[in-house]
């Protein structure tokens, strides 16, 4: 399979794309709640988020161009019980609806269910995120359950569908 998107670490150069990204109401609110973030906030979590040891964040860059298309992070890494939860965001509007993101999905499970070694990714998804939903489900996520009235956002309570997927399962998918 040719890879039309790689995942790589963040550069410093990549700081500016990201605080635009995370201030952008309409892009947040379709997996988050929306809190504006002021840039000293974002100076600051953007230096610390590479160095942790619960997190592996990476830049979604198209292999054409080296273009930031995204960026995507395994976090709450829990080396005892080899879980860890999953975060994605396309913030490149013009990525969207390409199947980039289940590409970069692919190789991060890879990098989690391979070097990382671990059992079981998940994550919590809104409800009505039909695209990701079906990204999530195609690289061998399954639905666990809804967390009704999980999240609060534009001032709407909103359901979180729970997703899971073991190493078993995504290697029976083809893996990365």
């Amino acid at each position: 399979m040719v890879h039309r998107v790689e995942l790589t670490p963040l550069r410093d150069e990549d700081s500016d794309l990201l605080f635009a990204w995370i201030n952008d109401r309409e892009l947040v609110e379709l997996s988050a709640p929306f809190e504006p973030v002021a840039r000293e906030d974002h100076d600051a979590w953007f230096q610390s988020i590479r160095d942790r040891d619960d997190v592996e964040i990476f830049a979604i860059r198209l292999r054409d161009d080296d273009r930031l298309i995204g960026s995507c992070q395994l976090n709450r890494i829990d080396r005892r019980n080899l879980t860890c939860e999953l975060q994605i965001r396309i913030g490149d509007l013009d990525a969207h609806g390409r199947g980039y993101g289940t590409e970069a999905l692919r190789q991060l499970l890879g990098h989690a269910f391979g070097p990382l070694a671990m059992e079981r990714v998940g994550l919590h998804v809104l409800d009505d995120n039909d695209a990701a939903i079906r990204a999530y489900e195609k690289v061998g996520f399954s639905r666990e359950g809804v967390m009704r009235s999980g999240a609060l956002i534009g001032g709407e309570r909103r359901d979180l569908v729970v997703m899971g997927v073991l190493r078993r399962e995504f290697e029976e998918t083809g893996g990365a």
